[in-house]
């Protein structure tokens, strides 16, 4: 009796285990049927208007309506008379793995 209380236990928790190990397998098969990739260090472009500004970066949005956070963290960015609310711009930036939704500028053009 004093046996099959540890016993009962220990299985509970590998049966547990390989139930979560099974599930994780199904998703990453389900993302690679569905033709989901991994997001790799690439460069990107976009345009779009300034609709809010810090000191380590903006907000803006596309003409498909998308919202980008791009990081100027660490980047030298000069632009002609500053970085307004409204601004339209050109961003070249880069996705990376290591911080998802973050997205750091390589190259900022303001558009007239």
């Amino acid at each position: 009796m004093k046996l099959t209380k540890p016993f009962l236990f220990v299985s509970i928790i590998l049966l547990g285990c390989a139930s979560c190990k099974n599930k994780a397998g199904t998703i990453e098969q389900e993302n690679t049927e569905l033709g989901t990739e991994e997001i790799n260090d690439s460069v990107h472009q976009a345009q779009g208007i300034v609709m809010d500004a810090t000191m380590n970066g903006f907000t803006m949005v596309t003409s498909k309506k998308d919202t980008l956070y791009i990081s100027t963290m660490d980047r030298n960015i000069a632009l002609e008379k500053g970085l307004l609310i409204g601004d339209t711009l050109e961003v070249s930036y880069t996705i990376t793995e290591d911080e998802p939704g973050i997205n750091i500028a390589s190259a900022i053009t303001k558009i007239h």
